[in-house]
């Protein structure tokens, strides 16, 4: 169980989820917008990463974002409407678990296994989790 666990984790939280995490929450902290510079800092996020991560924020309606002076990224919600399942579909796209948690492709077995019930029970409940942490529970 452990390694299955490891598992769905290391498929969820990637290093481009935590640097999503921290600009949301140093957005939140602030409560006006931040500049991908203004956010760098205080997220701890290199520029470029940010910058990409940003985008993919904003592409999933997380953030909005303006140009110019005064300009910068805003939360689209408010935190307690943005769940860690939000940011993970955002930054890392749909949130779903398909291939075996032993090795990277889908086995020839894989709709037979013994073991599949067990590990589509244990993601539904990752699932849920995730899905009940919110950027204020986080900030």
């Amino acid at each position: 169980m452990i390694l299955i666990w490891y598992h769905l984790t290391m498929k969820l939280i990637t290093r481009e989820v935590d640097y999503a995490v921290r600009a949301l929450a140093a957005i939140a902290r602030a409560g006006r917008g931040l500049s991908a510079a203004g956010l760098a800092g205080p997220a701890g996020v290199p520029r470029p990463v940010l910058r990409k991560i940003m985008q993919a924020l904003s592409r999933g309606g997380l953030t909005r974002s303006s140009r110019g002076r005064g300009g910068g990224f805003v939360l689209a919600r408010p935190p307690r409407g943005i769940s860690l399942g939000d940011i993970i579909s955002a930054v890392r796209g749909p949130l779903k678990f398909n291939d075996c948690v032993f090795g990277g492709a889908l086995c020839h077995n894989h709709r037979t296994c013994l073991l599949r019930g067990r590990v589509a029970a244990i993601e539904k409940k990752v699932m849920d989790e995730v899905r009940r942490v919110t950027l204020a529970d986080l900030s």
